[in-house]
């Protein structure tokens, strides 16, 4: 009896799919052959941090989520929107999360650890990838010239 591969039809949501490092994260993940679901304000459906209501119906179906705060995790209020977010991730069946953050920053520091909390408490797993500078603002951003 041949069973199938699960893994193939797990949905990951790229959250700021469309942005510097979303589009390549949501790239290298459909080159692979797996389905990702781009969180946008213009994706299908739309994600907006602004607006909440939002966020239900890009979670539908998803067991995976590559959280990219907009406009930067470090801004007062992004700590509480990304709780917000993670905590209805994990009811919606989420069972893997990665933040985007920054080094040493506050604000990220608290959204770090909203992600850790709620991960824990809910048993599923979280990644943090710490950021200090994006490379390709030396080569297509304003750096460029």
């Amino acid at each position: 009896m041949e069973t199938e591969n699960t893994q193939e039809k797990e949905m990951t949501l790229v959250l700021g799919g469309t942005g510097k490092t979303g589009r390549r994260v949501a790239a290298r993940l459909q080159a692979r052959g797996l389905p990702v679901r781009i969180g946008s304000r213009s994706g299908e459906p739309p994600f907006d941090w602004e607006k909440p209501d939002t966020w239900a119906t890009a979670l539908d179906g998803v067991s995976a989520a590559y959280v990219s705060y907009y406009p930067d995790v470090a801004i007062p209020g992004a700590p509480e929107a990304v709780r917000a977010f993670t905590e209805l991730a994990v009811q919606s069946g989420t069972r893997r999360l990665v933040l985007l953050s920054g080094r040493g920053e506050e604000e990220a520091q608290r959204a770090e650890q909203a992600v850790r909390e709620v991960g824990d408490g809910a048993g599923v797993e979280w990644t943090i990838v710490r950021c200090a500078w994006f490379m390709q603002n030396f080569d297509e951003y304003f750096l460029l010239e």
